[in-house]
């Protein structure tokens, strides 16, 4: 064989010549895997490659946590991340930031710009014919107290009314209700009054709005079917809502905040119970001869459910059940206004007296005092130490000196 024949022979057989080309492409491979990343997670076992569908790029620390979830889902690795070490964690709820204030009346949430908004009280009918209520599961305060007849009325109080559709009935004023509304500096509604209630409402210059004379009686209107399945009489039918409140109290451009000196005095605490106190699970308030309210403690809701005329007391809004964190009775003289023919009383506001504490399934003796007409009410222990009340709604009945609450 010459020397050129020799030189076109083939350098390598064809199947070393295969072998090479696998040999090369093995290390090409290899050399791109390196550069991505992903041979170390293949050779160690790891978790650190991206899956399809995820939002990390190579050189995060998805995964690295030795506490991390093996089992993450693909697509989903950022969940590792969302609650501390451990991926199951689920993360407490976040407080609402606009509630970050305490209501003044109950000493539960409310909007800082509502806690210096002057109160709204409602004078409301507490006739048989007229229950149920609208509203007053929704009350921060609701007074009971005697007027003529030996019946009663109730006033609900409300620092914010935004969230409640319909207050009523509505019914007519006496002056010491008058004087009531005044401690808490609100805007009093009512539908007329006795002519003492209408002298102490101009000689005060009370905000008071008034649907049978007139003042700013746009907020009222007639429902007779307020309480769903009856037509009630045109007696128990008068009613305010948050919507005409909304719509009506700027219009009529009447002071909506408290002044600079003005304080309603409540304390309150996360546990009010009396810890001294004595058993008060079940008890009965009497008013009068006629007007009893038996009151009976829920353990499980930590309230006072109010039961009279034979039946619970409700709300017509919602058919609950009305619960009461805290229950005050003041002891106050009740006495007849003299000449009046139509027997209304007159109940003392002013000054000082005992009454009780109940809250918790306990009740204790205290103290009220108010300094006079323009001052909230002040209550005390017996050693003048001021009481703390449980946050939430609060009954306050008002009783003749003489009357007595059986705690069986």
């Amino acid at each position: 064989m010459n020397l050129f024949s020799k030189l076109m022979q083939p350098v390598m057989k064809p199947s070393q010549i295969k072998q090479g080309f696998i040999f090369l492409t093995v290390i090409i491979v290899c050399t791109l895997l390196f550069v991505s990343g992903t041979w170390g997670g293949l050779v160690m076992g790891g978790s650190n490659h991206e899956f399809p569908g995820t939002s990390e790029t190579p050189g995060s620390d998805i995964g690295t946590d030795e506490n991390s979830n093996s089992n993450e889902t693909p697509g989903n690795s950022n969940n590792s991340n969302n609650a501390g070490n451990n991926p199951e964690e689920i993360p407490e709820a976040t407080p609402n930031p606009a509630l970050n204030a305490v209501n003044p009346l109950s000493g539960l949430p409310i909007e800082e710009e509502k806690i210096r908004n002057r109160p709204i009280a409602i004078v409301l009918s507490n006739e048989p014919a007229a229950l149920p209520m609208n509203g007053v599961s929704q009350a921060d305060i609701l007074y009971e107290y005697l007027v003529e007849g030996g019946i009663t009325r109730m006033m609900a109080v409300f620092q914010d009314i935004t969230d409640v559709p319909t207050v009523g009935s509505i019914r007519s004023a006496r002056h010491y209700t008058v004087q009531i509304a005044e401690s808490h500096d609100a805007l009093f509604f009512h539908a007329g009054g006795s002519p003492l209630a209408i002298s102490e409402i101009r000689d005060r210059g009370i905000t008071n709005f008034d649907e049978v004379y007139g003042t700013r009686r746009n907020v009222f209107f007639r429902n007779r079917t307020r309480i769903d399945g009856r037509r009630l009489e045109n007696l128990h039918s008068l009613v305010t809502t948050n919507a005409r409140i909304a719509e009506w109290i700027p219009k009529y451009e009447v002071r909506t905040e408290h002044n600079a000196n003005y304080e309603q005095g409540f304390i309150f605490s996360d546990d009010a119970t009396p810890t001294t106190g004595r058993p008060a699970t079940e008890f009965t308030i009497r008013y009068s001869g006629a007007k009893m309210s038996a009151f009976s403690y829920n353990e499980t809701n930590n309230v006072y459910h109010l039961r009279q005329f034979s039946r619970d007391f409700t709300d017509a809004n919602n058919g609950d059940r009305v619960g009461f964190r805290n229950i005050l009775v003041m002891k106050t003289s009740v006495t007849g206004v003299p000449g009046d023919s139509a027997g209304r009383r007159d109940i003392v506001t002013v000054g000082s007296g005992d009454g009780y504490f109940i809250n918790g399934g306990r009740y204790i003796e205290i103290k009220w005092s108010r300094v006079d007409k323009a001052s909230p009410f002040v209550y005390t222990h017996l050693d003048g130490i001021p009481l703390e009340l449980g946050r939430g709604a609060t009954f306050i009945a008002i009783i003749p000196t003489r009357n007595v609450v059986d705690f069986n």
